[in-house]
C-alpha cells in the first residue's frame, strides 16, 4: 500500500461508511462462527492504522503486525502497544493463536499459500483462520493500483490457496452484495470516464454516509450462515486441523 494512504486511512476509518458497515459485520460474524471470548488470542494480520485491532484489543487478548512503520505508529497513537512491524514469518514464536485475522491482506502478497502457511504454524490446532479479499478480477481498478493489490479473488481461486495450506473451509461468502449493482455500475462509468479515484477513503456528506452503512450492514445477520452468490469481497472463515 503507498505510505500516503495511511494517513487518510487513519483519519476515516472510524466513520467511513465501509469501514464501519465492515467493522460491525465482523465483529458479529465472529461472535457468532468463532464464540471468541476475552481470553481468546488473537492476531490481526495487516492490522493497517489499527481501528480494528483497537476493537479487538476491547473483546479479546489481541495483537497486531504490520510490515508499514506509519501503519504501526498510528496504531500506537490509538493507544495500542501489543502491535509489532515488519513480516508474519518474522514474527517472534510464542504461544500459539487462537485466532488469526487477515483483512485485506492476502491480495497484496505474491505468494498468497505462503502467507497461509506461516499463519497455519501460529495457530493451535482448531484455530481459526479469517480471511477478507477483494472479489473478482474484472473489477480490478485505479483502486487495486494505488493499494498495490496483485489480484482479486473469487471463490474458486481463494478456495485452493487456503487448503493448499492445510487449512480446512467452514464457511465462505461474497459480502457487500446489496450495493454491488450500483458499484459495478459507477466503476465502470468512471472506467469510461477516466474520472476513477479513491473516493472510499473520504466520508461523504452525513446522510448519504449513514444510509450507505444502513444497507451494507443490513447483511450482517445473514453472512455467519448463508453464503451469498456474489459481492465486491469475499470472506472466509478457515480451520487449523492440526498436526
Amino acid at each position: 500500500m503507498e505510505e500516503s494512504v495511511y494517513p487518510q486511512m487513519y483519519r476515516v476509518e472510524k466513520e467511513q461508511w465501509w469501514f464501519a458497515a465492515r467493522l460491525t459485520i465482523l465483529l458479529h460474524f465472529l461472535a457468532t462462527r468463532v464464540h471468541a471470548s476475552p481470553q481468546t488470542r488473537v492476531l490481526d494480520v495487516g492490522c493497517g492504522t489499527g481501528a480494528i485491532l483497537e476493537e479487538f484489543s476491547r473483546r479479546y487478548k489481541a495483537f497486531g503486525i504490520d510490515p508499514s512503520l506509519q501503519a504501526v505508529e498510528f496504531c500506537r497513537q490509538r493507544g495500542l502497544t501489543n502491535v509489532w512491524a515488519g513480516l508474519l514469518a518474522d514474527y517472534p514464536q510464542d504461544k500459539p493463536f487462537d485466532l488469526i485475522t487477515m483483512l485485506d491482506v492476502v491480495e497484496h502478497v505474491e505468494d498468497d499459500r505462503g502467507l497461509l502457511m506461516e499463519a497455519r504454524r501460529r495457530l493451535a490446532p482448531g484455530g481459526h483462520l479469517l480471511i477478507a479479499v477483494p472479489a473478482f478480477q474484472w473489477l480490478w481498478s485505479h483502486h487495486d493500483v494505488v493499494l498495490h493489490h496483485r489480484r482479486r479473488y473469487t471463490r474458486a481461486t481463494l478456495t485452493p490457496a487456503v487448503t493448499g495450506a492445510g487449512f480446512v473451509v467452514e464457511h465462505m461468502t461474497y459480502f457487500n452484495t446489496l450495493l454491488f449493482p450500483i458499484a459495478v455500475g459507477r466503476r465502470f462509468v468512471q472506467k469510461l470516464t477516466g474520472s476513477e479515484t479513491m473516493d472510499h477513503l473520504t466520508i461523504p456528506p452525513p446522510a448519504v454516509n449513514r444510509v450507505l452503512q444502513k444497507l451494507f450492514a443490513m447483511e450482517t445477520p445473514l453472512l455467519p450462515s448463508y453464503s451469498l452468490p456474489f459481492g465486491l469481497s469475499l470472506l472466509c472463515l478457515a480451520r487449523n486441523p492440526g498436526p
